[in-house]
């Protein structure tokens, strides 16, 4: 029988897109830069009638729906989110109102509600505590839903104006798991303080970001979070490698919190540098691509920015070896991700159902590491394992064919619903039973910021 875990999950993201090559044209670049430079082909844009909260709620709602599962089995419900709607209000609030006008006044009243802010890492850090929570016997009910939901949003004719996207991600956390079960003491975590990476002081919604800091940042801690991975696994002897081995050769599969693609292909591709210079694999990368650069003098982050590094990386890259292992590893995991853009919080969850929709493997048994991170910044990565019956739950999943049927936006649209011109009663359309949002209270009354939703579909 499988242990504690993600029962059942269902990822939601707003039936609207924009085409990074079309968007690129629109800049003056070239189309390339963009889909495959950034490695995001389209993505996902909220229209003026959909939020972080409205999104959850739809995802809590279908998943609920197609797993037949009842509020009373629920006692907890967490929304880890970077792009919360209120500086006070939790938007687990507004999740719950939705969903109770849907099953009846008080149906969720039981629940322990949660908000958690660490900028991407807050999701699979709910998971983690909440999987702990079901471990240690203190959920008094059936099950705990875990509610990622962000809009990735940046200025028109920004650099990081191609990585934007919106999703939601509803997980069934029980002790059942069925789509993927948490192994206990796989852990490995970094945390330390970095001001100036990536922020939103003073409540901002579009970032503040150092771009060459933030991709150095992400590199660093995540190493950092597998050093300490890698320890865990020694201590507890769960793995004996031989001496031309890495841990990394007892992994399955890898998914990567993913802002975009080129981000995961240098994160992995450092990790593996890494991992295999000591090892006689190692001879053959440097046969044809040379030694490593010197980083004398150097701490982490400045290495990961220096000129020579990256150009080193890039070669790595290029390599068979890599290209080899990144597509068996994690290629059936970035698919997805490709076409929703970066969705913070709940990206390592689109990677997720990207595998489990997309891997042409049986599944069963293997071993995957969830690799989280959060700006400021802290990096996570959890060992879990895939449970035999998995594909009962993929059988439910309809995330592919949804990103396979939205409505492409042009530019013009793009742009009025990015700036604020078009509004919730304004628009209209939409994709499947679904909650919108439709008004939000004006300022300078005592309605103030309050939204309204309702279910359409």
């Amino acid at each position: 029988m499988a242990g504690v875990g993600i029962e059942a999950l269902y990822v939601y993201s707003p039936g609207f897109y924009v085409d990074n090559a079309e968007l690129a044209l629109a800049r003056g670049k070239d189309p390339k830069h963009f889909t495959e430079g950034v490695g995001i082909r389209t993505f996902a844009v909220a229209p003026p009638n959909e939020d972080q909260a409205s999104m959850a709620a739809t995802a809590a709602y279908r998943l609920m729906q197609k797993f037949d599962v009842s509020p009373s089995e629920v006692f907890r419900i967490d929304t880890p989110t970077e792009s919360s709607l209120d500086g006070s209000r939790a938007l687990v609030s507004d999740v719950v109102g939705m969903l109770e006008d849907v099953y009846g006044r008080g149906s969720l009243s039981h629940v322990l509600g949660y908000e958690q802010k660490f900028a991407c890492v807050s999701g699979i850090e709910r998971l983690l505590d909440t999987s702990a929570w079901f471990a240690a016997g203190w959920n008094s009910r059936r099950y705990a839903l875990i509610l990622a939901t962000d809009v990735a949003k940046y200025n028109l004719n920004s650099g990081e104006e191609p990585t934007q996207g919106a999703a939601a991600a509803a997980l069934l956390v029980g002790s059942e798991a069925k789509a993927l079960e948490i192994v206990p003491g796989e852990l490995g975590s970094a945390l330390r303080n970095e001001k100036r990476d990536f922020k939103k002081p003073g409540g901002r919604t579009v970032a503040l970001v150092d771009g060459a800091r933030s991709y150095a940042s992400y590199l660093s801690e995540m190493k950092e979070a597998w050093l300490n991975f890698q320890a865990s696994i020694r201590r507890q002897g769960l793995v004996k490698m031989q001496a031309d081995q890495t841990i990394l050769d007892y992994i399955d599969r890898a998914i990567y919190h993913n802002p975009h693609k080129k981000m995961v292909i240098s994160a992995y591709a450092s990790l593996l540098i890494h991992e295999w210079r000591n090892l006689p694999r190692w001879n053959e990368v440097e046969a044809q691509i040379g030694p490593e650069p010197s980083r004398a003098g150097m701490s982490d982050l400045d290495y990961y920015m220096s000129d020579a590094y990256k150009e080193y990386r890039r070669s790595f890259m290029k390599t068979k070896l890599f290209t080899d292992s990144f597509q068996r590893h994690i290629g059936s995991s970035i698919i997805a991700p490709e076409l929703v853009g970066n969705s913070y919080s709940v990206s390592v969850f689109v990677g997720l159902d990207s595998l489990l929709e997309n891997d042409r493997e049986d599944l069963a048994g293997k071993s995957v590491v969830l690799c989280g991170y959060g700006s400021g910044s802290h990096a996570v990565i959890q060992g879990s394992r895939i449970p035999d019956g998995y594909r009962d739950v993929v059988k439910k999943l309809d995330f592919m064919q949804h990103l396979n049927s939205r409505k492409k936006l042009s530019i013009e649209e793009y742009e009025s619903i990015h700036n604020g011109k078009a509004t919730p009663a304004s628009w209209t359309e939409g994709d499947g039973t679904r909650f919108i949002l439709k008004s939000i209270g004006e300022k300078e009354t005592p309605f103030e910021g309050d939204r309204e939703y309702a279910l359409a579909s």
